[in-house]
């Protein structure tokens, strides 16, 4: 792995979070994603081939929106995929008890697998769909905080987000800058940032 990638990203969340990320985590971080790059050969996880752009496009993105849950809440990703932002959220924020949802079942085993070998203890892979899972009482209003990244649209992304938030609780979407807001975006709270490679971001915050 780039040690210059690296020390990059752990500069640039120095500067732009309030995360203390331990030496272990660091290490835990860099393991997930050496397991995703081995996946990533044949089960296309993500589209960036370049380490370096893993780093700066995923990695980053997740810890700025980890900097937006606080250790010992309860958190949900809806359609986990590669993991992001749920790994590097339940890596920073070791307190938290973390469930990531996913129904495609390579996926499902592939954060089976990186949880295990990043040592990701409170983590939970759901292998469901999530309007399944949001109908179960295990989930149903059992959670502080709600993630998804580029899941949808932000309207429908709330919308599978509600059932399973405790009251008082709040949806984190994770978007481009560039997507169309819909009439609900203009109601939400909006954090706007740029990437270690200048790409601009926004995290879109829904408090229910």
């Amino acid at each position: 792995m780039s040690d210059d990638a690296w020390r990059a990203l752990q500069d640039w969340v120095a500067g732009r979070t309030a995360l203390a990320i331990s030496p272990a985590q660091w290490a835990q971080l860099r393991t997930y994603l050496d397991t995703l790059l081995a996946w990533n050969r044949k089960l296309a996880l993500v589209s960036q081939r370049d380490l370096t752009q893993i780093i700066n496009k995923h990695v980053a993105d997740s810890l700025f929106a980890a900097a937006y849950c606080v250790d010992g809440e309860s958190v949900v990703d809806l359609g986990s995929g590669a993991g992001f932002p749920a790994v590097p959220i339940a890596i920073s924020r070791p307190a938290s008890r973390v469930c990531l949802i996913e129904s495609r079942g390579k996926k499902a085993s592939f954060l089976e697998e990186a949880r295990r070998a990043a040592s990701i203890r409170n983590a939970v892979i759901c292998h469901r769909r999530i309007e399944a899972a949001s109908a179960d009482v295990e989930h149903r209003s059992q959670y502080a905080v709600a993630t998804a990244r580029a899941l949808a649209t932000t309207g429908e992304f709330l919308s599978l987000a509600r059932p399973f938030l405790a009251p008082g609780g709040r949806a984190i979407a994770m978007r481009s800058v560039e997507e169309p807001q819909g009439e609900e975006a203009k109601t939400l709270e909006a954090v706007r940032y740029q990437l270690p490679d200048g790409t601009p971001r926004r995290l879109l915050i829904a408090r229910c």
